[in-house]
């Protein structure tokens, strides 16, 4: 089975030009606490409530103020569309993270795989930022 069969294809992302505050109104009003960044189509980073939180005050930013490119992570793990689901589990397990957007062949992202939508995987411990 591959990520593209499990995947949720109906997802937000957010733009790295975003304000830090549009993420975490967008991210209050979905109830999820990750969003794929993107930049001119193509994943840049993930971003998630504790980043916001933390890395937008860790900063002494003003949340109306910085963007969303300035405080993401550089790294990010993500999984192809053909990519097998027990690949894509254990790349979630390995670097804590319990959401993984999923890229078509030209690095687009057209879906997320939640590790809870693998059948018989569970939550990893707290995320990590990433």
């Amino acid at each position: 089975m591959t990520a593209a069969e499990l995947m949720t294809r109906k997802f937000e992302i957010v733009h790295a030009d975003a304000c830090l505050e549009e993420v975490a109104r967008k991210l209050e009003s979905s109830d999820i606490d990750h969003l794929p960044v993107c930049k001119d189509g193509l994943l840049v980073g993930m971003i998630t409530q504790e980043e916001v939180a933390v890395r937008g005050s860790a900063a002494n930013r003003r949340a109306e103020r910085t963007r969303v490119g300035d405080v993401i992570a550089p790294d990010v793990v993500f999984c192809f569309e053909n990519t097998e689901v027990d690949e894509a589990a254990s790349l979630m397990k390995e670097n804590r993270v319990s959401l993984l957007p999923v890229l078509s062949r030209t690095k687009k992202v057209v879906g997320v795989l939640a590790l809870k939508d693998i059948p018989g995987e569970r939550e990893p411990g707290p995320t990590q930022p990433r």
